[in-house]
């Protein structure tokens, strides 16, 4: 049987936008509470856990969309994984250079604010947490650290203990990934008016 090549894909770049916003717009009432919902502390899952992935799920997913619609603006191959950073990574330099230069600015907002949460699955020890203050908060930190978070948090419920450690971490830096969303949303949104 011989392969069929399949048919190259056309984008609806309007459809592109919508749909991202929409998945933001399901995240955006939990990001709102998430530090004042989601207490720390050893806690047997709740509907805050669902609602905590939930929103992380669907935040991923936005921007993953938001990029992947930039991509076929830009006439760009849009691949078909998830991987944040490198769906990032291939946007021209000078469209990451602006994305970057809005997503500082945004992130601003964010400053002195809770705008990250980590869970940890393992014995009911507290464990070791890393100093969030020393993260790198470039966009491309973020998206290398955010790569893969639309898979695993979706999938939180599974629990793989790495062998160099006694807990399995997730962490949801909802705030930066906020302002990414917002920041590839205003790139994707200059585009279409510029092409209307």
């Amino acid at each position: 049987m011989a392969n069929k090549a399949r048919p190259e894909r056309s984008h609806d770049f309007r459809a592109g936008l919508v749909c991202a916003e929409a998945f933001q717009r399901l995240a955006e009432p939990f990001v709102s509470r998430i530090a004042r919902d989601v207490p720390e502390g050893l806690q047997n899952p709740s509907s805050d856990l669902g609602d905590l992935v939930a929103c992380a799920a669907n935040l991923a997913f936005a921007l993953e969309l938001y990029i992947k619609t930039l991509l076929a603006q830009l006439a760009v191959p849009v691949p078909s994984h998830h991987h944040l950073r490198q769906l990032h990574d291939a946007l021209p330099q000078e469209i990451r250079a602006d994305i970057g230069k809005t997503y500082d600015a945004l992130r601003s907002q964010w400053h002195g604010k809770r705008a990250a949460v980590t869970i940890a699955k393992g014995p009911t020890d507290n464990p070791s947490w890393g100093e969030y203050r020393n993260v790198p908060m470039d966009l491309e930190s973020l998206l290398e650290r955010s790569s893969d978070l639309f898979q695993t948090w979706r999938y939180i419920y599974e629990v793989t203990i790495p062998e160099d450690s006694q807990y399995q971490f997730h962490q949801f830096e909802y705030g930066p990934l906020l302002c990414a969303c917002d920041a590839v949303k205003a790139a994707c949104t200059k585009r279409l008016e510029k092409n209307a």
